[in-house]
């Protein structure tokens, strides 16, 4: 009875919030009231899930887990820790779209759609079978293009749909034939702690055509190389609809990954697949956020970036690494939309700033030294204090760290050197290296999963590094790279933008005017 409890407390909260709002909605009683109830509702379910993570705490937990015939739904550790993120994102996005959406004639709409959303993505992850787990993956889908009809009338928005639409369509269709090869080899549904040995059953290439195709609905999912068409088309959505959509759904690619990880991580040609879309999808991104002049299309371009390093942890088999910048990307993006107007603000006030001075070149040398050094050597001692044991890969994956840690750095100091910038940036550089070791370790030693991974090699990750220190080297010298930034400015724009209508011909005429 327990198990009951606690999975529905965390499960069902969401579906029951999304039809009181539609039944508030149906009556006529406001958006309003609906949105309030719904918000509520869906607290109820990020307290229950708090209380859990809780209780769990203090003794070594064991996953709840309720069984319906060959399908379960179970609430293990990464199950439990998504959805107090999900839950909790989705509460707090609800609650500012109270006022965000009020008298708004789409309210209702909204409060629906974002609510079946999270009662898709609570599902999945905490699906204990396949079969669920697909349906959870496409209800998802589903779920998110309805979101984004929220402001249907624009023609924007219904070319985002129609792009987010088309591009799911074709990843799910190559996430269900793995699936029903799976199933029709077990002969029914697939508990996910028994989908290696099912996958292992099968002639090695089916094995790795499989896997391929699991990666391309995840790559498409989390907008990567070569899917990243549909994501930033969707700049027409409410900042709400951004939000959630930011914060939670892109993750997803991510989720699969993992929760498949054994019918793919056993397989290094793959491996090397998923690290390298990311890895692209990291540098393109990067450059392209750089030459973005407003606000949500820099944050668009960002999530992407946040994703292809994520699905690139995947790819060398840092799983737990992965879900832990998940979780941070998740709780950063949605503050980041929530004030998008904020930011609309700093950026015209930084817009009208005088130019930076140039600094000698004594100082720059000074930066580079230091923003070269200080991560190198911070990360170090928090690897030596709390992971002395970590694995090549997670090493490597310090190492990569630390180069983007250096590159932040340095910007700072190169934007502004004096005491005061190096003080504030060398110690804000010291506390996060140790928190995000510290933390991460925390995450390896619960999360890991324990299944065959052939990783794509380490040394992998020095081609995106080099890629983003050329990328930040050539934004900083914007006068004799003019035409690079220009290209790059140029071909986004064109790209983020709906094709015009066809403008009809003149009929041509034949014969003698009179």
């Amino acid at each position: 009875m327990s198990d009951w409890f606690v999975v529905g407390g965390v499960t069902l909260t969401p579906w029951i919030a999304g039809l009181c709002a539609a039944l508030l909605g149906w009556v006529g009683a406001g958006g309003d009231r609906a949105a309030r109830l719904a918000a509520i509702v869906v607290g109820i379910g990020f307290v229950t899930t708090v209380s859990v993570a809780i209780a769990s705490a203090a003794a070594p937990y064991q996953p709840e887990e309720v069984v319906f015939g060959s399908t379960s739904v179970s609430l293990d550790a990464l199950a439990l820790i998504l959805s107090m993120l999900v839950l909790g994102l989705s509460a707090l996005i609800q609650v500012f779209a109270i006022r965000y959406l009020r008298g708004d004639l789409r309210q209702v709409w909204f409060v629906v759609a974002a609510n079946l959303l999270t009662g898709f993505t609570v599902v999945m992850v905490c699906a204990g079978s396949v079969a669920l787990f697909t349906v959870a993956w496409i209800g998802a889908g589903a779920a998110l293009v309805m979101l984004l009809a929220t402001y249907l009338p624009l023609a924007q928005a219904r070319d985002g749909i129609r792009r987010a639409g088309f591009r799911f369509m074709i990843a799910d269709t190559a996430f269900l034939i793995p699936v029903a090869i799976l199933l029709f080899t077990a002969r029914g549904d697939i508990r996910l702690d028994q989908l290696g040995a099912v996958a292992e059953s099968l002639p090695l290439p089916v094995q790795l055509t499989s896997a391929a195709l699991l990666v391309v609905s995840a790559l498409a999912r989390s907008s990567q190389i070569p899917f990243h068409g549909w994501l930033p088309f969707t700049l027409a959505a409410p900042t709400p609809v951004s939000a959630l959509m930011h914060a939670g759904v892109v993750n997803a690619g991510a989720i699969l990954l993992i929760r498949f990880a054994p019918a793919i991580a056993p397989h290094q040609a793959v491996m090397i697949g998923v690290f390298v879309a990311g890895a692209v999808t990291l540098v393109y991104a990067s450059a392209v956020r750089l030459v973005r002049p407003d606000v949500k299309g820099r944050l668009v371009f960002s999530t992407m970036a946040q994703m292809g390093f994520m699905i690139m942890a995947c790819g060398l088999g840092v799983f737990a690494a992965a879900i832990f910048h998940l979780v941070a990307h998740s709780l950063f993006k949605s503050t980041l939309f929530l004030g998008a107007g904020m930011g609309v603000r700093q950026h015209a006030i930084d817009r009208d700033l005088p130019p930076r001075k140039v600094h000698s070149p004594f100082a720059l040398a000074a930066a580079v030294t230091i923003s070269a050094l200080v991560p190198l050597a911070a990360l170090a001692a928090a690897k030596w204090v709390f992971a002395p044991t970590v694995s090549p890969a997670g090493s490597a994956l310090l190492m990569f760290v630390a180069v983007t840690a250096g590159v932040a750095l340095g910007t700072a100091l190169g934007t502004t050197f004096s005491p005061r910038t190096f003080l504030t940036g060398t110690a804000s550089i010291v506390v996060l290296a140790f928190g995000y070791v510290a933390l991460l370790q925390v995450f390896t030693t619960t999360l890991e999963p324990s299944t065959t991974i052939n990783a794509a090699p380490a040394w992998l990750l020095a081609v995106p590094a080099v890629g983003l220190i050329a990328v930040q080297l050539l934004s900083r010298n914007p006068y004799r790279t003019v035409h690079l930034r220009d290209l790059v400015y140029s071909r986004t724009v064109t790209t983020a933008l709906p094709r015009p209508p066809a403008i009809p011909r003149p009929p041509v005429t034949t014969g003698v005017l009179s």
